[in-house]
């Protein structure tokens, strides 16, 4: 933004008093406007949403509270368009903006504190919301890590019935499961006690991928799937770390998976 020779800025203590020598016009009142939102956007927003998830929603711990703000910047980037009523969140910056032209209409002067006060209200309820929003999203996180780490636990309980397993995801249409000596491997009775747990975390226990894996307990598995970013994908990843590798499916061709058996 460039003003020349159209302002002039005195400053007297912690007060700075701008004065436009040839009055504010719509447009640089427009641009002044953008700046101030802006500024406050920028310098005060990250304080506001740390102390806001502290006072509360009683979040102490320090750690916790930076978590739940990388979810708030998750959001305010789009990277989170799959929570529920994201798509339908107000604009904080058309917010801010707003409040902050209604100050220059109302007054000639006014401070960031007053500002703070008395005009930002809807701008706070809209970081609220989506607050509320990442604290839902950082406790499922939470309780997923935990479903995680029994199901890490299930796996080492067990003695591998295969060293070795290829997986072949075909969707809809199913799987096929090889052992390292590319014969057909069935799911063992034992997976049948993971049902109730299972299920409580909405994984599918009829003919489920991720459920006969665990209840073969691999050493190594190869997955050829061409939905590297599905859940269950994820889940596995997390649950096998470095014991699972994932292929495309054009890959098992090549293998012979796919007309194996």
């Amino acid at each position: 933004m460039r003003f020349t020779n159209t302002i002039g800025i005195k400053r007297r203590h912690d007060e700075i008093e701008i004065h436009f020598t040839e009055g504010l016009s719509e447009h640089l009142k427009n641009e002044l406007i953008d700046s101030v939102a802006h500024y406050m956007i920028d310098f005060y927003e990250e304080r506001w949403i740390i102390h806001m998830i502290q006072d509360s929603f009683y979040f102490t711990d320090e750690s916790d509270q930076h978590d739940i703000l990388e979810i708030v910047k998750a959001i305010f980037d789009g990277e989170k368009s799959e929570l529920p009523k994201v798509d339908r969140l107000p604009s904080r910056q058309q917010i801010m903006r707003k409040a902050i032209g209604e100050v220059f209409m109302d007054h000639a002067s006014f401070s960031f504190k007053s500002l703070e006060t008395f005009r930002l209200r809807d701008y706070f309820e809209c970081l609220m919301e989506i607050i509320e929003l990442a604290i839902d999203e950082f406790k499922l996180q939470e309780e997923y890590a935990v479903f995680v780490d029994k199901l890490r636990r299930i796996v080492k309980t067990y003695k591998p019935i295969h060293h070795t397993i290829y997986a072949i995801d075909k969707d809809k249409e199913g799987y096929l499961l090889y052992d390292g000596n590319y014969q057909v491997a069935e799911a063992p009775p034992t997976v049948r006690s993971f049902y109730p747990f299972l299920k409580q975390w909405g994984v599918e226990t009829h003919s489920s991928l991720l459920l006969t894996l665990i209840g073969l307990a691999p050493v190594t598995m190869h997955v050829f799937t061409n939905r590297k970013d599905h859940g269950v994908m994820h889940t596995l990843r997390k649950v096998f770390e470095e014991n699972v590798h994932f292929h495309s499916l054009k890959e098992a061709e090549k293998w012979g998976l796919l007309f194996t058996g």
